[in-house]
């Protein structure tokens, strides 16, 4: 990770700023050029189709397929990278594969993925049926 977020609110002084802007360039002076930087240029996936409520989606019988075959299934749990932290799979929506890839570019960077039961995300759970959606 090599961001940081510093918010300065009406409660801060002169003297609070300086010191965190103190702070961020020894920050910045211990490590500079340490590590390697993965860039990643972000393409949001269109919001996904949701097929069913999540609600009917969560409870639903479920099974658990491989996440990279997983385009056209309806997914029944939360996918989501931290950060942001926002939702990029609900229970309900059927899983694209700009979504898998979205996912799995932001999962080779490094990023946690929060949500399915496979943190790994090898694997998801998705609602059974016959054959995924097209």
């Amino acid at each position: 990770m090599y961001n940081i977020l510093c918010l300065i609110t009406p409660g801060d002084t002169q003297e609070s700023v300086d010191k965190l802007i103190s702070a961020l360039r020894v920050l910045s002076a211990i490590h500079y050029s340490k590590g390697e930087i993965y860039e990643l240029k972000v393409q949001v996936p269109e919001i996904p189709q949701l097929a069913l409520i999540p609600r009917d989606a969560f409870y639903a019988d479920t099974q658990v397929v491989p996440f990279r075959e997983s385009a056209g299934y309806i997914i029944a749990e939360f996918i989501y990278v931290y950060p942001p932290g926002i939702p990029i799979l609900l229970p309900g929506e059927v899983i694209t594969q700009d979504n898998i890839d979205y996912i799995i570019d932001h999962v080779e960077i490094g990023l946690p993925v929060k949500g399915p039961e496979d943190r790994s995300i090898n694997f998801v759970k998705v609602i059974v049926e016959a054959e995924p959606i097209s």
